[in-house]
């Protein structure tokens, strides 16, 4: 399974939605350092982080394995509302659950950028539309956990939703939200890069990677 991170970059700050696992899951993840060096994205630019949810492979990566801040230059840490207690109930980051700030859908965290409500997999999932000239990107967090199967039958959920009925219920708005408005979309277990369009099919959908 692929976790992704995504940066946006507004040419002078970069926003972070999402920030991996670091050490607290499998030892082939928690690689985000590594991966804003290769695009040469460099941490002290990281002014703003916004998570999808609280589970632990988004949430963590605010800290290094040596316990160390990610992110040194942090001035924003933006948690879904309905998930602030499970986030000040994380030990390992108890230096940031005062920093923590409500996070509410509809919220703009900037002019471009624009939270949107997609609970079910989690109380508070929230996605992201990022909108520009060029069009609009929606990075829509935990959405869908098998690429390989949920476009093709999207009522099939995750053992890991918490209620299930209502992530399927989003997902389909949401499927049907991009598709429709040709958005490119942007997941946390989308295959690498992570990032594509989802089109219409006679009986459900398809994806697309760029």
């Amino acid at each position: 399974m692929s976790v992704n991170a995504f940066a946006i970059d507004d040419g002078q700050d970069v926003m972070l939605i999402d920030t991996g696992s670091s050490n607290a899951w499998h030892p082939t993840m928690g690689l985000l350092p590594q991966a804003l060096s290769e695009a040469r994205i460099a941490i002290g630019r990281v002014r703003t982080v916004a998570f999808t949810h609280t589970h632990l492979d988004h949430i963590h990566g605010i800290v290094r394995p040596d316990g160390r801040d990610s992110f040194p230059q942090l001035t924003r840490l933006l948690v879904p509302r309905a998930e602030l207690d499970m986030f000040r109930s994380v030990a390992r980051l108890s230096g940031f659950h005062d920093r923590a700030e409500p996070l509410d859908p509809g919220q703009r965290l900037s002019a471009n950028v624009e939270a949107v409500a997609a609970p079910g997999h989690e109380i508070g999932h929230t996605c992201f539309r990022v909108t520009s000239d060029g069009g609009t990107l929606l990075v829509w967090g935990d959405l869908v956990h098998v690429p390989s199967l949920q476009f093709d039958r999207p009522e099939v959920a995750w053992e890991f939703d918490a209620d299930q009925a209502q992530a399927r219920a989003s997902r389909l708005h949401i499927f049907a939200l991009a598709a429709d408005n040709a958005w490119c979309v942007a997941g946390a277990h989308l295959d690498s890069p992570g990032v594509g369009r989802i089109f219409r099919t006679e009986t459900a959908f398809r994806f697309e990677p760029l």
